[in-house]
């Protein structure tokens, strides 16, 4: 397990660049994909897909954050980070996506609400007066 300062994310299992590993891989942490993954990934953390680091058909996570290359669907709870030398080919969905200069995304994305964007909406729309238009 890596620690750093209370700021930088906790990385608990970490493929390294020589593995390569086929199925489904579902962990409750954070993981860091440096070698290469044929399968599912379902992480209740913080996926990062290293320069090297490659996976397909998917990954759901709270955030991913892509050095490496990912072909396949992509779900987050949070934000999705392409960096310059990110590769992502498929599907997005995500409350965010963040393109750096360099970073490659060919496919359909779809970005949802946050809590707090569809909370504001809502106390908006019980704010405004309804009008009523008469018939007659």
């Amino acid at each position: 397990m890596l620690k750093g300062k209370k700021d930088e994310t906790v990385i608990d299992t970490i493929i390294g660049t020589e593995t390569v590993i086929e199925g489904k891989i579902s962990l409750p942490t954070s993981l860091r994909i440096d070698g290469k993954i044929y399968g599912e990934v379902e992480c209740s953390g913080d996926v990062f897909i290293g320069k090297d680091g490659y996976a397909e058909p998917s990954i759901k996570a709270k955030n991913i954050v892509i050095s490496g290359e990912v072909n396949g669907d992509v779900v987050t709870s949070e934000k999705i980070h392409i960096q310059p030398s990110g590769k992502l080919s498929g599907s997005a969905i995500s409350k965010g996506i963040i393109i750096e200069d360099g970073g490659v995304f060919n496919g359909n994305s779809t970005i949802e609400e946050s809590d707090a964007t569809s909370s504001k909406k809502k106390k908006k729309q019980a704010k405004e007066p309804k009008q009523e238009v008469a018939n007659g």
